[in-house]
C-alpha cells in the first residue's frame, strides 16, 4: 500500500505516519509530507500512483480543495483537519473519511477500514456518489442532522420529530413531507438540502422526487428496467420507483 501525507504542520504529518506505522490496517510506504497546494499540484503533473491519500484541509498557501479545482486526483482521500465545518465540502471529493485533529488511533483504523472495504474487491477506484457517502457515516451522531422540522400550517406552527416522517418528495416545484399519519406538510427545503440533513442509515434518495425512509417501505417488487417498484407508508402513490442508477447503491444500502 502506497500512502501520501499532504500536511503543512510537520509534527501532524510525522505523528499520522506513526500512526500509520502502529497500525494492523496499514502495511507499505508512506511519502511526504506535502505542505501546500502548488508544490501539490507539481507532485501530482508526473505521479498520482497512491492507493490512499491523507490530505489536510488548511495548506500554507490556502485550502486544499483548490488541488480539486485545478487537476482531477484519481487516489481516494481521507480528509484531516482541526475544524468539522467543512465536512460537506469533503463530500464532494473522492473522498472515503474525514478526520478531526488530533486523529485518534483508532479513527485512523476506521479510515483504513473503510478503504479496504471500498477498494478490496474494486479493480478501479470509481464509486458512486452514494457509496462514498455512506462511507463517510460516523458512528457517532453527525453535526448538522435534523431531528425536527418547524411546519406552517395557515396562520398556526407546528413541530414534526425525524422519527414521524415516512418520507419527503416534491411536486409542483416545491417539496413536502410525509408523516407516519399520511398527511403531508409543505417544507422549504430543497430535496438535495434534505438529504444533507438526514441520517444516511436512515433515509435514501431513490430518485428525483422522493428521499425516503427506510422503516416507511411497506413493499418491494422488480419491475421493468431492473428497476424496483415500492410502496410507501401513508402514500397514495403507486408509481414510485427507484431509478436505475440509484437500484445498485439502494440494494447495498438495505443489505447492510
Amino acid at each position: 500500500m502506497k500512502v501520501l501525507i499532504i500536511e503543512d504542520e510537520i509534527p501532524a504529518a510525522r505523528q499520522l505516519e506513526r500512526l500509520l506505522s502502529r497500525s494492523n490496517h496499514f502495511d507499505g510506504k508512506v511519502e511526504g509530507p506535502i505542505a501546500s497546494i502548488s508544490d501539490a499540484l507539481e507532485h501530482f503533473k508526473e505521479n498520482q500512483d497512491y492507493d490512499l491519500i491523507f490530505m489536510d484541509i488548511h495548506l500554507s498557501d490556502g485550502p486544499s480543495f483548490e488541488i480539486f479545482k485545478a487537476i482531477e486526483l484519481k487516489p481516494p482521500i481521507v480528509f484531516c483537519t482541526a475544524y468539522d465545518q467543512y465536512a460537506l465540502e469533503a463530500f464532494k471529493q473522492n473522498s472515503i473519511d474525514y478526520l478531526l485533529k488530533p486523529v485518534e488511533p483508532e479513527d485512523l483504523d476506521r479510515a483504513l477500514e473503510k478503504y479496504e472495504s471500498l477498494y478490496s474487491k474494486s479493480d478501479s477506484n470509481s464509486i458512486s456518489t452514494d457509496t462514498l457517502l455512506k462511507a463517510l457515516q460516523k458512528n457517532k451522531e453527525e453535526d448538522g442532522l435534523k431531528k425536527r422540522f418547524l411546519l406552517k400550517l395557515g396562520d398556526r406552527m407546528i413541530t414534526k420529530q425525524i422519527d414521524e416522517v415516512n418520507c419527503f418528495f416534491s411536486a409542483d416545484k416545491a417539496s413536502f413531507l410525509l408523516d407516519k399519519n399520511g398527511r403531508s406538510y409543505p417544507l422549504e427545503y430543497s430535496l438535495d438540502q434534505l438529504e444533507t440533513m438526514t441520517n444516511r442509515q436512515e433515509f435514501f434518495r431513490i430518485n428525483r422526487k422522493y428521499l425516503i425512509r427506510l422503516e416507511a417501505i411497506e413493499d418491494m417488487r422488480s419491475y421493468s428496467g431492473s428497476r424496483i417498484k415500492l410502496k410507501i407508508k401513508g402514500s397514495d402513490d403507486d408509481d414510485i420507483l427507484v431509478s436505475r442508477d440509484k437500484t445498485s447503491d439502494f440494494k447495498l444500502w438495505l443489505d447492510q
